[in-house]
């Protein structure tokens, strides 16, 4: 084996360790006993997960050891486990701990490649000024599958998707936004309009996509998809598999040649969007030693892996004041790059509000675009103090929504208005 491949495994190996670690210590007892492990491997056995087994992190978690036949199998270990202890007891999965014979095959493939590739070099050349802009707005609220309603999804995507098509706002063309809310809010729906989003938009173009819905469960990998009115419930793990997955938002993003993209995710898992659903939750209806409250938003390890995986993303409380870049050929430079925005954190939940009737996050968002103009970092810094007052004051002192942002580019404030240019 050469030095190169030593380095990919390394790699490999040092994403998964890193998956796996939480973001600090765990220093809360675990709750899950022995009999619970015995109990979750019982399940694997009625379920035809021959090999499969659970046992104890370092933290007291359930964590996956032992054979799968392939990444569906996982799943299935994955979701009865969550089923016994809940999501925040059981460890995402790194290949170091299990065996599939699929991952197999891709770190073979892998492995292959970089025998005749090379990275490809590219410079960070800026565009010129906008010329077209595109948007997908979505907002699910109705779901078909005995998940739990939204009241307001589809009206926080009403709220964005007018501020975009307003003549005296946004003045995005109509037939450039492509909306859907509720029954037109399939999978393949969405799926289609990123595909033709990626096809329509040039270099030089502004993209922006907005989705509200529920959030599944976090993943093998600790990924919150994003639920749409098809996904699916029943077996546990096709929620996984119907819904818009970290992949297809990765692959929509690394495949835009826009070098102006704004993607607004507010959606987050709760536990009482699935409370209808038989079997789907713990017994009790949350993970073990979890309040009513548990939730799980946009962490900032899904934000880097959805933005490419670049060492140099700039989370928003690292940004510094936009300047103004220079050309040498074609003066001032607009703010560009590729922005994710999240209604909240990892071990949060995205709130509506029944006095707002919204979105807590999307009613101030919306509210910060339009007084500052359509400027996406200024109505993101005016909303998130805003959010995180207004929950407290709503739900509860001690509930937190903290929404986050990342951008490939410290000058990121691009505006979703037109820009007159003389």
């Amino acid at each position: 084996m050469n030095r190169l491949h030593l380095r990919l495994i390394w790699l490999v190996s040092a994403f998964w360790l890193a998956l796996a670690m939480p973001a600090a210590a765990q220093t809360e007892p675990s709750p899950v006993t022995g009999q619970h492990l015995q109990a979750i491997n019982s399940s694997f056995a009625r379920n035809g997960i021959a090999y499969g087994r659970v046992e104890f992190d370092a933290y007291g978690r359930v964590m996956l050891k032992g054979d799968y036949a392939d990444e569906p199998e996982v799943d299935k270990a994955f979701s009865l486990a969550q089923v016994a202890v809940g999501v925040k007891w059981v460890s995402p999965v790194t290949p170091e701990n299990i065996r599939v014979k699929t991952w197999e095959k891709k770190l073979g493939s892998l492995f292959a490649r970089a025998n005749v590739l090379s990275p490809p070099v590219r410079g960070d050349v800026a565009p010129g000024p906008i010329r077209n802009r595109y948007a997908l707005v979505v907002g699910v609220g109705r779901f078909k599958y005995g998940i739990n309603p939204l009241e307001y999804a589809a009206r926080d995507a009403f709220s964005f998707y007018q501020f975009l098509t307003d003549p005296r706002r946004g003045q995005f063309r109509p037939e450039n936004v492509i909306f859907l809310t509720d029954e037109s809010a399939t999978r393949a729906n969405i799926s289609n309009a990123l595909n033709k989003l990626r096809q329509l938009a040039g270099e030089d173009d502004l993209v922006t996509v907005y989705l509200s819905s529920h959030g599944s469960p976090p993943d093998k990998k600790g990924a919150v998809n994003i639920v749409t009115h098809d996904t699916e419930t029943k077996p546990r793990e096709r929620i996984w598999y119907t819904s818009i997955t970290e992949d297809m938002l990765k692959e929509f993003v690394e495949g835009i040649r826009a070098k102006r993209l704004v993607m607004v995710l507010d959606t987050c898992y709760s536990n009482g969007a699935y409370r209808a659903v038989p079997g789907f939750l713990p017994p009790g209806g949350k993970s073990l030693g979890a309040d009513d409250n548990e939730g799980y938003g946009i962490s900032n390890d899904y934000s880097r892996r959805v933005l490419g995986g670049a060492k140099d993303l700039v989370l928003e409380d690292e940004t510094p004041k936009a300047g103004v870049a220079k050309s040498m050929n074609t003066g001032p430079i607009e703010p560009y790059g590729k922005v994710l925005i999240g209604a909240s954190g990892s071990g949060e939940q995205s709130w509506e509000s029944e006095q707002l009737r919204n979105s807590i996050f999307t009613y101030y968002f919306v509210d910060g675009l339009n007084r500052y103009g359509g400027s996406v970092q200024q109505a993101f810094n005016y909303a998130k103090p805003r959010v995180v007052s207004r929950v407290k004051e709503e739900k509860g002192r001690d509930i937190d929504q903290n929404p986050q942002a990342m951008a490939t580019s410290p000058n990121w404030d691009m505006r979703l208005t037109q820009v007159t240019t003389r």
